[in-house]
């Protein structure tokens, strides 16, 4: 990715340039085409043309996420990066591994650090700088791509799946050494890593900030949100092969359903661009809708299991709810057809509005308590209008979106 940005291939952007040419989808296509490409092969280089197994495919699914998510955070992690060496430069000039030392081997040209300093912290005078290293430099890259998916995996990733319990093939950063380590990160901050106690610098990108303004009026962003995520119900069901926003057949690619669901959350929130939203509350809508979209078989999954395990759910229970209003109360079909038979869902999702909108809040409410609450909770930084889950009036549902915590025995 990093030598295909410094060539400037035609087609293929990796760096937004907002000069009316391009849309910021444009980035995510390329990095969805670089994650396939690498992807296929990788597995062909380990697998051959052998039929993956269920652990396999899933290895490959997490190695072209990974990419992907990568990719469409360049700017975001190295200037990170930058900030993080120019910090550092006490260890950095102290410790070394010989020339060229350890400022190279986090993957930074020193001109490019030097640019990034003097020209008040702009990525812009440092972009020449990297992309002429990178054109020439292989070990450059690498040592790059290793501090940038370090940082990926251990601030961005990390938090919301060790908060979940979720586990994932090789979510560790056992790749740096000590010295890089304690440039990037807080020193002797490594064993930490597994308890979940993680600093954690964004959630969505650059929409969650410290510097939020605390003046800043708390709109209701929420509803906004809700709305998209309805409307992506129904088109999903309608499972579009030119627009899929789930894997419809052996034909769909992982990085289409990417790409569709950046660019449905672009078109949604144009009409609100001119409603007196800020950028920043902007993209922290989109951001959520896209963390929805590209979750939603887990997030289905998830509260489906949620509510059966729970008194709502049992009929031996008497706080359940009764199965006719489950749709509506619950967001989820009754008669045990949820992750059973997708055909009977999306015929309800189409035809029943009320349905569509329930499922939408809970969806939303699970992402909001499992995976971007959390994180930003973790790291001390908020987003306009708050993570809180306000638009779930009944207790017992707000305790169901709650992250699972490990058994204390």
């Amino acid at each position: 990715g990093l030598l295909i940005r410094a060539q400037n291939i035609p087609n293929m952007p990796l760096r937004f340039i907002e000069d009316g040419t391009m849309e910021p989808w444009e980035v995510t296509l390329t990095a969805g085409k670089i994650a396939q490409r690498c992807g296929e092969e990788f597995q062909k280089k380990t697998f051959g043309d052998s039929t993956l197994g269920e652990k396999e495919a899933e290895e490959m699914q997490v190695i072209s996420g990974r990419i992907v998510a990568v990719l469409t955070r360049l700017e975001e992690l190295e200037e990170e990066l930058l900030k993080r060496c120019s910090r550092g430069h006490d260890i950095i000039t102290q410790k070394s591994f010989g020339e060229p030392g350890l400022l190279f081997s986090l993957g930074v040209a020193e001109n490019e650090l030097k640019a990034w300093q003097t020209e008040e912290n702009s990525l812009d005078a440092a972009a020449a700088a990297i992309d002429a290293a990178c054109l020439f430099d292989e070990k450059l890259r690498d040592n790059r791509a290793r501090s940038l998916l370090a940082m990926f995996l251990y601030e961005l990733e990390g938090p919301g799946l060790r908060l979940n319990n979720v586990v994932l093939p090789c979510m560790d950063v056992d790749f740096l050494s000590k010295d890089e380590w304690d440039v990037l990160f807080v020193p002797n901050e490594r064993k930490e890593e597994k308890t979940g106690k993680i600093s954690v610098q964004d959630i969505h990108g650059s929409e969650a900030s410290p510097e939020v303004d605390e003046e800043q009026p708390n709109r209701p962003l929420h509803p906004i949100a809700i709305d998209a995520i309805e409307e992506a119900f129904r088109l999903r069901a309608q499972n579009l092969t030119t627009s899929p926003l789930r894997i419809i057949n052996s034909k769909t690619e992982w990085f289409e359903v990417q790409y569709n669901a950046v660019t449905f959350a672009d078109r949604f929130l144009r009409k609100y661009r001119s409603k007196s939203l800020s950028e920043e509350e902007l993209q922290t809508i989109g951001g959520r809708i896209v963390g929805v979209l590209m979750r939603l078989d887990d997030l289905e999954w998830e509260w489906n299991h949620r509510v059966c395990s729970s008194p709502l759910g049992q009929e031996e229970s008497a706080s359940m709810i009764p199965y006719e209003q489950w749709k509506t109360t619950l967001g989820l079909h009754p008669g045990g057809v949820e992750q059973v038979c997708v055909e009977t869902i999306d015929v309800a999702l189409l035809e029943e509005e009320d349905f569509a909108r329930a499922r939408a809040e809970k969806m939303l409410g699970l992402f909001l308590g499992c995976i971007e609450g959390p994180a930003l909770k973790a790291s001390g930084n908020r987003v306009p209008g708050g993570s809180e889950i306000d638009f779930i009036k009944c207790t017992a549902q707000r305790a169901l979106m709650e992250p699972k915590l490990d058994n204390p025995n």
